[in-house]
């Protein structure tokens, strides 16, 4: 492959994430004032600094209720990726209408993986938002109660993950069906389906999960000289 058949697509990509507007905002993407949650798109973000603070709120909310030994700002760092899918830049790249016109959001398995495979939905659980009565069902979630359940309970079975997701959306993304891809490498170490699917920003450096645990221990640090300050 020449060298220019091998960065057209590249360029087309980024061609096309520069026009295409956020689920968010409506607009392209931009450089965010500051993002405080989701800081990794500090550079370039599909959000404002009100998203982000939505996004904070709603995990906030996730974990409010779990006791002592669970209410931990760093618990689920995954779902905390997840819920800043709505900043990431690269946001419009993954999403597309279906025939029926819901808009579907494209996941990676293997981040779907990771996210479920955490013993703390056992140990922990999340709190689960109760729906509000007929007449009050915009509220925001949260607003009609909660109450604490194992998540691997009540999404048994090998879509549990995503079944997950799609309950706990992000903020500001209700609207919009998670679906995953299958990004897994077969037998001869080719990727299983190379259809685009997004993960968080720091899974996709070379690093992979060992840079993603590096930024949540940045960010567990700064929380306990928080908390001491």
């Amino acid at each position: 492959m020449s060298r220019t058949a091998f960065l057209l697509p590249l360029v087309c990509d980024v061609a096309l994430s520069q026009s295409l507007s956020c689920a968010l905002t409506q607009r392209p993407k931009s450089k965010p004032r500051y993002l405080k949650f989701c800081q990794d798109y500090n550079s370039e973000a599909c959000c404002i600094p009100g998203h982000d603070l939505e996004n904070q709120i709603q995990f906030e909310f996730l974990i409010d209720g779990l006791g002592p030994g669970c209410k931990n700002p760093m618990m689920y760092p995954d779902i905390r990726y997840f819920y800043c899918l709505g900043c990431d830049p690269d946001q419009p790249l993954y999403t597309n209408t279906s025939a029926d016109g819901t808009e579907v959001v494209s996941v990676c398995q293997s981040f779907v993986d990771s996210l479920w495979r955490s013993n703390n939905y056992d140990e922990c659980g999340v709190m689960w938002p109760n729906d509000c009565p007929a007449g009050f069902e915009d509220f925001d979630p949260y607003t009609c109660g909660d109450d604490l359940v194992i998540p691997k309970n009540v999404f048994p079975g090998p879509n549990g993950g995503i079944n997950f997701m799609n309950k706990f959306k992000p903020p500001g993304m209700g609207d919009y069906n998670f679906v995953t891809v299958n990004d897994t490498l077969d037998d001869n170490g080719n990727v299983q389906d190379s259809s685009p699917c997004w993960k968080p920003l720091p899974y996709r450096s070379s690093g992979g999960h060992t840079a993603a645990s590096a930024a949540v221990a940045v960010l567990a640090v700064a929380a306990s000289l928080r908390q001491l300050l």
